[in-house]
């Protein structure tokens, strides 16, 4: 993937997820780790081993309180820099962050920056290039492979910097795994034949960006600043730039590599169950990768980017309007300690009283903004910090823009006469302490993915806490910072549908529709005198949290499953206690059953505006709980309102209690900036399927589900709404009403019981007028009929090239030991799918499965994002279709051993335990939710899966794909003609760009014994004849031919635990 393309969402405020927290005292710190004593260039080492001293303790890397894992920094003999974290059991504690998965991740310090000129997209090539074999392992699928048969997964990405690249494996074989993982950089292969198709990957992946206004916005102002810096440049690359001349391609790859490739240059990241001293002994692989001494380049000291123009209209692909300020600042990366941007950042991107926010609200102007740096990328770099303000306008915002931009600078100009406030910046550093204090631990994935970035910029004694912390106030940087966001530096984009007449340049690569201009100087003038305004600095937090002393909890049942401690006619009260995380956080989620929330689209559509309409009215006054880590989410469904709320215990009951009677009994009606409100509601609905995959999602859901609501068709019933239906609407007149609930965490069970009584108060909750079970609202679902049919639908996007086919395939009504077997074909199917259809055949840059549970039947998917101008959806289907032809040969094929060893991972996986509280949750809100009450769901799986043979599989297999077939292949097609760089071809003349005839030296199956050997799809076989498929036209005549069927759950015992005084009043 390419990161900076990839890297869309601002860090907006509390929205940071790396939260900024102070240096806690040292006697805070319960577990202290070793840390490297190198600090300077790693590359000049001439030590034959590695290093990991400390010599000062103040040295150790910070860690917080209850993260009992243990680390280590060092530095390999050839120059790497490591850190090595065992997150085991430690002397006997039981941490939630112990697994039995590994993981590790090697980032690189290069990136499309280094790349020359022309050749735009090597960087991004050589890392597809790196999964593709290696001296020691030169069969190109045998990395993927192995991760595969062992329960792993991995990725890359490439930055303008940075290069980084990672993957988990179940502990057992991890070493196996960092023996290949290694290797691709000690002596990577780099053939020819393999950057044939991967250069068709990275053009797939260039395509699918194509209609991404992000990547379009962001290559507009690569375009526009000088030529000559750096970061002016093309980084995805695509078959224009890449496959002119193959063997230079190739030559060009080995010499990027051997300049850049360096060991001095690379920073290892490890996490495991396994001890340290064992672990350091796996890192030794890495000292083969030879240290060149690179130059590392850094453009600290290069003048900022320049735009030639301030001021610009964008033409988007969605439906969205905003207004965007954007300001190069001079880089902030060594400012990590006291953070000035984001100071400035949680200032301006406030939505309390006094906020920028809340006055354009009161003027009907926008409906959000948001203020932040981006990770990485054309966002914070060595070079440059960008801070942007995004402002989603409303129409009326739209006209008055130049109004907007005003309140602006008028916000940053009370911000320059308040100075920097010690007591906002000391509420920050409370806030984000409690926060990392309360860290929760990451799967090792995620983990490394993050670490290997901070190792890159922070110094070891920081590299868990770098991003965290917050470790020093510094009134000096902030105030550089805010006096450099002036209307001399500023560059204003102004995005509409409605300039699509006046936006007559296109940008070259992602063909962005734009016009360049300046802003007059007479307003720049006006911008420069203005006054505070009627802003004011964010007022105190009242909610921030200050008891976190866990409850003593005492509960009879088995630990693993919730108890359902109250049940009556009006509800049903469960309770999950928390014995793993012990986090004084505390979750309460409700699911209030009415039959009249979604009876129809049109209440439904009412419904759900209501929602959208309340969270906007008060999100003025609920904005500081969600600072202070109290987060509350308020859903419509059909069969009701569904609320979840959690967060830091202390001050939940407060926030809950005012939330709740703002919902149910407020008479303050919810049309506060109804307009705006409606109109961005409507277009977020009409948008949603603007991505092919998205909308082919949606599609088969129509064909499956009886009365489904289409986003169209809600958008549609919205608009119908006024102001005076708003005004009419009581959200209590939906009842009658059944409650269930499920509260964990930090929380007793009589609290619980206070939480129940109130919300059942607020709706009115009454044994005469309690919903009964019969009269609940259950999705129902048809059942196809035998046969093969296809659904073609135009991309909503007339000017999108990219097409998606999802063949579905659905099976019965669901019973345990079925969906166990659809997930053990998707365990087993998934690697060779993306190997053959993708990486062999290039159908495409992305290449799914996925088994469903819809509501009482199953089915499979297997979905191939391709383009239109490459592969028609007909051809794409009957690729399909021959894969699982072969795949049936390649179950066939496959040994008892090598079954029994995939069995065997897919067993340790689904046994996995839940690395957070709010998984653990979710979870076994899932049960509860769908009412199916099944707590271990996974145990039962496992013990299903320990009966399989592979003749169960095989049989399961044909009878879905080849024998009783209901299938139907969702198309979303895409233009032909549309936006693509690329030059069209098609699927006759693969042979030309050799992607058919030539046959490398992976074209037999890959290296591991275990596997089948077996000969790959080639694209000559599949060109005789299509698929015979019943196209479907109309979606009511379709299911006049399916049976709809009963609703049905697989319903499991529950425990019943009495409470004292658990009656709910």
């Amino acid at each position: 993937m390419l990161n900076v393309l990839l890297q869309s969402h601002l860090r907006l405020n509390r929205g940071f997820r790396t939260v900024m927290v102070f240096e806690k005292l040292a006697s805070q710190i319960k577990r202290l780790s070793l840390s490297s004593s190198c600090s300077g260039d790693y590359s000049e080492s001439s030590d034959s081993s590695s290093t990991s001293e400390v010599k000062d303790p103040r040295d150790a890397i910070v860690q917080r309180p209850e993260d009992y894992s243990e680390c280590r920094s060092l530095t390999l003999a050839n120059g790497i820099k490591c850190l090595l974290i065992s997150d085991g059991d430690q002397d006997e504690l039981s941490d939630p962050s112990s697994s039995d998965k590994s993981a590790a991740a090697m980032a690189v310090k290069v990136g499309s920056a280094q790349e020359p000129s022309d050749t735009p997209g090597l960087a991004h090539l050589l890392e597809h290039m790196l999964f593709m074999g290696c001296k020691k392992y030169p069969n190109e699928n045998e990395y993927d492979n192995f991760l595969s048969l062992h329960g792993g997964s991995s990725n890359a990405t490439t930055d303008y910097e940075l290069t980084s690249y990672l993957f988990d494996v179940s502990t057992e074989h991890f070493e196996g795994a960092l023996d290949r993982f290694a290797h691709q950089f000690i002596c990577p292969s780099l053939k020819k034949a393999s950057v044939k198709r991967e250069v068709e990957a990275v053009d797939s992946e260039y395509m699918e960006g194509l209609q991404s206004d992000t990547q379009k916005l962001e290559a507009i102002f690569i375009s526009l600043i000088q030529p000559e810096h750096p970061f002016n440049r093309f980084t995805a690359g695509n078959k224009e730039t890449l496959l002119e001349d193959v063997e230079e391609i190739t030559h060009e790859l080995r010499k990027f590599y051997d300049q850049f490739y360096s060991a001095n240059a690379m920073y290892l990241c490890m996490v495991s169950p396994e001890p340290l001293d064992r672990m350091e002994e796996m890192s030794k692989v890495f000292e083969q990768i030879p240290n060149k001494k690179t130059l590392l380049l850094s453009w600290e000291d290069y003048p900022l980017p320049k735009l030639s123009c301030n001021f610009i209209k964008y033409y988007p692909v969605k439906d969205k309007t905003k207004l965007m300020l954007i300001w190069f600042l001079k880089s902030q990366q060594k400012n990590y300690r006291s953070k000035p941007n984001d100071y400035v950042s949680w200032c301006i991107g406030h939505e309390g009283k006094g906020s920028l926010l809340s006055y354009l609200k009161s003027k009907g102007y926008a409906v959000s903004v948001e203020c932040g740096t981006s990770a990485g990328g054309f966002d914070d770099s060595s070079n440059f910090t960008r801070l942007d303000i995004v402002i989603k306008l409303s129409d009326k915002g739209l006209k008055m823009y130049r109004d907007v931009i005003t309140l602006v600078f008028q916000y940053i100009e009370m911000l320059k006469r308040k100075l920097p406030c010690s007591r906002i910046f000391k509420e920050m550093e409370k806030i984000h302490t409690i926060d990392f204090d309360n860290l929760e631990a990451e799967d090792p994935y995620e983990r490394v993915e993050d670490l290997v970035e901070n190792m890159t910029l922070y110094p070891p004694k920081h590299y868990l806490s770098g991003p965290e912390l917050m470790f020093e106030y510094n009134p000096r940087l902030i105030t550089e910072v805010v006096n450099s966001l002036t209307p001399q530096s500023v560059t204003v984009v102004l995005q509409s549908k409605s300039f699509k007449d006046e936006c007559l340049e296109t940008e070259k690569w992602y063909k962005g529709k734009f016009s360049s201009g300046v802003l007059e100087q007479s307003f720049i003038g006006v911008l420069s005198r203005v006054s505070g305004g009627d802003f004011h600095l964010p007022d105190p937090n009242p909610y921030i949290p200050e008891d976190f002393d866990l409850k003593d909890i005492t509960l009879e049942g088995p630990p693993s499953a919730p108890t359902l401690i109250s049940t009556e006619r009006k509800h049903k009260t469960w309770f999950h206690k928390d014995e793993v995380f012990e986090q004084p956080e505390c979750f309460i989620y409700f699911h209030i059953f009415s039959k009249y929330v979604g009876r129809d689209l049109t209440t439904f559509a009412l419904n759900s505006l209501n929602v959208v309409l309340l969270e906007n009215r008060i999100a003025e006054t609920f904005y500081p709980a969600k600072l202070a880590g109290l987060e509350s989410e308020i859903d419509i469904q059909k069969d009701g309102w569904h609320f979840k709320f959690n967060g830091y215990n202390d001050k939940m009951m407060k926030f809950f209690r005012k939330l709740i009677y703002e919902v149910f009994d407020n008479d303050n009606k919810n049309t506060f900036n109804f307009t705006a409100v409606k109109d961005a509601t409507i277009k977020s609905l009409k948008i949603s399927n603007i991505k092919p995959q998205q909308y082919a999602t949606e599609l088969r859901k129509s064909l499956i589900y009886q009365d489904f609501y289409t986003s169209e068709a809600v958008a549609e019933a919205i608009s119908q709404i006024t102001e005076c239906d708003i005004q009419r609407h009581k959200a209590t007149e939906t009842g009658p009403f059944f409650l269930e609930c499920l509260g964990g965490g930090n929380i007793t069970p009589e609290e619980l019981k206070k939480y129940v009584n109130y919300i059942g108060k607020k709706i009115r909750l009454r044994e005469e007028n309690a919903l009964s079970e019969h009269e609940f609202v259950q999705p129902r679902v048809f059942k196809f009929p035998v046969g093969r049919f296809v659904y073609k639908v135009p991309n909503t996007n007339p000017d999108d090239v990219n097409s998606v086919v999802v063949n579905y395939y659905q099976h019965d009504a669901v019973n345990f030991r079925d969906t166990v077997i659809l997930g053990v074909i998707e365990g087993l199917i998934e690697e060779p799918a993306f190997n053959q259809l993708r990486t062999r055949l290039q159908l495409g840059y992305s290449v799914s499965v996925d088994n469903h549970e819809s509501n009482g039947v199953t089915g499979f998917s297997l979905t191939v994002c391709s383009q239109a101008n490459k592969h028609s959806p007909d051809h794409v289907n009957l690729y399909v279709e021959r894969f699982l032809k072969w795949f049936e040969e390649y179950l066939v094929e496959m040994s008892g051993d090598c079954f029994a060893s995939q069995m065997e991972e897919f067993i340790r996986a689904k046994l996995l335990p839940n690395h957070t509280i709010d998984e653990d949750m979710d979870q076994v809100w899932q049960e509860v939710v769908t009412q199916e009450y099944i707590f271990d769901r996974d145990q039962r799986m496992a013990n299903i899966m320990r009966q399989l043979k592979k003749e169960d599989i095989l049989q399961f297999y044909r009878n879905l794909f080849f024998e009783d077939v209901r299938k139907v292949s969702v198309q979303v097609i895409g233009n032909p003609e549309g936006t693509a760089f690329s030059s069209p071809s098609n699927d006759k003349n693969k042979a030309e760009n050799g992607l058919s005839t030539e046959t490398s030296e992976t074209s037999v199956a890959e290296s591991n014994d275990s596997l089948p050997n077996m000969r790959p799809l080639e694209m000559e076989e599949l060109s005789a004849g299509l698929e015979d498929l019943t196209e479907i036209t109309d979606v009511g005549a379709f299911h006049e031919l399916c049976t709809l069927l009963p609703v049905y759950r697989m319903v499991a015992q529950v425990i019943t635990v009495d409470v004292t005084n658990s009656g709910i009043s």
